[in-house]
């Protein structure tokens, strides 16, 4: 009984560790506070569970019409975290729309209860969510239209989930080319994280979904098919959390480093007489790359080499994409995977280890230099340096 009382609440106590982390951590931007306020929903959507699973009648049936709005928001409000680290710099108030189908089937649920008999609430909590036994149909015309609001609320859900996964996947996957065709370093700038937690969001509505089917009371007194749903869900909300709280770059540092090199370039135009239009060539854009070796810088942007030439970043991007047939990080990334093969090629550089030879090529961490690498050559660093001492 005990241990069916902590998997009950567990889902509920991870998200408020979350949200104490969000809330006390060092860096405090908006979408951070933004994903505080999501998890804190999601405090109240996990306690109700937990009135329901320990038997909390009165409780429950009060909450229930609060848990209808917090489970109906919960994907329309992920989604504009995904709006805030990809599009929208301060939260747009227009975009309070997306709650409507939540507001209204809560406001619904609550004025069915609030007409409800003291005699209906009980058959309603009793044989519709408990499917306990020793009550006649037909039911009543209110406990019909809970019945009705249940039916409403999973149609709205699957709805959700599809237009939020959808949606939110389109942003993402824009914010990630925008930023691979800018910054040579993408480490922790993309949201590739992210985009797996939507489809840790796809598991999880999955594994709600067929809870509700089943009826949340067929996990009452059974502790082992209990844990299912909770460890699962807990897990999600960790994942959420962790990844939260590990994203620290979002479209803001972007739009400032955007803003950053217009200044500038107007700087630079206004004292050297340049003005910025000068069409540049691929065999120009190549040969300052070899010459200057910029890419062992490991914050090499694609506007360090437009100010260098002169020139717009629109010309370099469309020379690296047409001409290259690629985009700005990995075109960087292949020069440094080069410059890297030649010195573990080199048997007088045998005394440097993979860390130094990351360092040396450009890489901002040895990790990186290990993706990159494997990506390149389908092969480890090691392995492939094993391979040529033998």
């Amino acid at each position: 009984m005990l241990f069916s009382s902590i998997l009950s609440v567990m889902p509920m106590f991870v998200s408020l560790f979350w949200v104490t982390l969000l809330l006390c951590g060092r860096e405090r931007n908006l979408s951070k506070r933004y994903l505080a306020f999501f998890l804190s929903l999601s405090v109240i959507n996990y306690f109700t569970h937990a009135a329901f699973f320990n038997h909390e009648y009165e409780l429950f049936a009060f909450m229930d019409n609060v848990w209808v709005f917090t489970s109906l928001s919960g994907y329309p409000l992920y989604y504009y975290y995904i709006r805030l680290l990809t599009h929208d710099e301060k939260i747009n108030w227009r975009w309070s729309w997306i709650l409507i189908p939540a507001f209204l089937l809560s406001l619904f649920s609550f004025l069915i209860y609030y007409s409800m008999s003291p005699k209906e609430l009980d058959m309603f909590i009793h044989v519709v969510m408990y499917h306990e036994t020793g009550y006649a149909e037909p039911y009543p015309q209110l406990v019909q239209l809970q019945l009705l609001r249940i039916s409403l609320f999973q149609i709205i859900f699957i709805i959700q989930v599809i237009l939020s996964l959808y949606f939110g996947q389109r942003l993402i996957t824009r914010y990630n080319i925008n930023v691979r065709e800018f910054y040579s370093n993408t480490g922790g700038k993309d949201l590739s994280p992210v985009k797996w937690v939507l489809f840790a969001f796809l598991f999880a509505s999955v594994i709600s979904l067929f809870s509700n089917a089943v009826g949340k009371d067929f996990f009452i007194n059974k502790t082992v098919l209990l844990a299912i749903p909770s460890i699962t869900h807990s897990l999600f909300l960790f994942f959420i959390g962790y990844v939260g709280y590990h994203q620290d770059f979002t479209i803001s540092h972007f739009i400032k480093d955007v803003n950053d090199y217009r200044n500038q370039k107007t700087l630079q135009a206004g004292k050297e007489n340049i003005s910025f239009k000068n069409r540049i060539t691929k065999q120009q854009l190549i040969h300052l790359m070899e010459e200057k070796k910029l890419f062992t810088n490991p914050e090499l942007r694609i506007t360090d080499i437009a100010l260098m030439l002169g020139t717009n970043r629109t010309y370099i991007s469309r020379i690296v994409n047409e001409e290259v047939g690629t985009n700005f990080c990995d075109w960087i990334n292949s020069y440094r995977i080069d410059y890297a093969l030649s010195l573990m090629n080199d048997l007088t550089q045998n005394h440097l280890s993979a860390l130094q030879i990351s360092e040396l090529s450009g890489f901002s961490s040895v990790s990186a230099f290990y993706r990159v690498f494997n990506e390149k050559q389908g092969i480890s660093p090691g392995k492939y340096r094993e391979g040529r001492v033998r």
